[in-house]
């Protein structure tokens, strides 16, 4: 495990974009009425958002980030970092995605231009990377992109993924501050063995070239079709890897940086489902009051869950008070990580639909 401390930096904004279009657990042809309300049981989820097809993951965050820095009367000048962390980029190889949104959003060609290709993880190890850029001054402020469109790289008759995702992107304002009173403090793993527990096996270098059969759709199992280019998930494997690695690298954290977790706020934990993550809420045994939930009607948006749980159950809090938090991210890799992040009235906007 990496424990890591970060100081000088604090988060000023949040802002979070998703699809108008709904897609529902109880609509998939795959279910019946009752695989469907069983699915919700276990899953907590009941719909979600999906993008159409002339809607990118960039376009969501550079919708969020717009709204964010015209809310906060930012000078798009100050900004000196724009950080993209997701695999959803615009082009697989080059150029890298927040190249184009920093011309997009009309950031000055002197800001650093950075893809961070993480999924479920992505938010915290965001987090680490660009308030680590900041800590020493040179740089004053970043703009985090954080988000996934799982839509685009799954298959719409895979009962294992479809019905689980959803799309979003989000915009995280940090700043550099000699008098941050509170440092940031992160708890980051990754172990490559377990790579294939939640996998797209194209297009990539590995399994090139793209060819006829890659476009295929096969059937696995009852309720399971995909091409090559589509994402496999082994829920086996990701169900026994989230119930034990998450609980410890939150209880690392605290225990290394003495936390006490039941004086925090909140846990803002990674939808991954919910009786995975009520499994974890219990172990630290801390109330469901601290632990909220944005998957019912919005569903598991990898990268983005943190941050919509945010901006969807916690935003006035947020806007009005300084706030304790621990964030855990953790899936595909596989990667985790964990951190302790305060706030102190931050812009935090509503959910904002495009």
């Amino acid at each position: 495990m990496a424990l890591v401390e970060v100081k000088n930096v604090e988060i000023k904004g949040l802002a979070v974009a998703v699809p108008k279009e709904i897609k529902t657990v109880k609509s998939q042809p795959f279910f019946n009425e009752t695989e469907a309300a069983n699915f919700t049981t276990v899953t907590g989820v009941v719909s979600s958002h999906v993008a159409p097809m002339n809607l990118t993951l960039s376009d969501l965050c550079q919708s969020a980030a717009e709204k964010l820095i015209q809310s906060m009367s930012y000078n798009r000048e100050d900004i000196d970092l724009i950080l993209f962390v997701s695999t959803s980029r615009d082009f697989y190889i080059c150029p890298n995605t927040a190249n184009i949104l920093q011309n997009k959003l009309g950031l000055k060609t002197s800001c650093v231009a950075l893809d961070l290709p993480m999924a479920c993880s992505g938010y915290v190890y965001g987090l680490y990377v660009a308030s680590t850029l900041l800590q020493s001054g040179q740089l004053k402020r970043a703009l985090l992109l954080v988000g996934e469109m799982p839509s685009k790289n799954q298959s719409s008759t895979d009962k294992t993924v479809w019905p689980l995702h959803g799309d979003a992107g989000s915009a995280t304002l940090l700043e550099y501050s000699s008098t941050v009173k509170n440092s940031m403090k992160f708890n980051l793993n990754g172990d490559g063995s377990g790579y294939q527990a939640i996998i797209c096996r194209q297009p990539g270098i590995r399994n090139y070239p793209v060819t006829e059969d890659s476009l295929k759709s096969v059937t696995i199992d009852n309720g399971i079709e995909r091409n090559a280019l589509q994402c496999e998930m082994d829920g086996s494997e990701v169900f026994s890897f989230a119930i034990k690695q998450p609980y410890e690298a939150i209880t690392s954290l605290a225990e290394y940086f003495k936390i006490d977790i039941q004086q925090i706020d909140y846990l803002l934990i990674h939808q991954a489902n919910k009786m995975i993550d009520e499994k974890i809420r219990k172990k630290l045994k801390l109330q469901s009051e601290k632990v909220p939930y944005s998957m019912e009607f919005y569903g598991n948006t990898s990268s983005c869950t943190i941050p919509l749980t945010m901006a969807l159950k916690i935003r006035e809090n947020l806007s009005a008070k300084q706030n304790s938090l621990i964030m855990c991210g953790f899936g595909s890799g596989l990667s985790w990580g964990a951190a302790h992040i305060v706030t102190d009235k931050i812009v935090c906007l509503p959910i904002i639909e495009i």
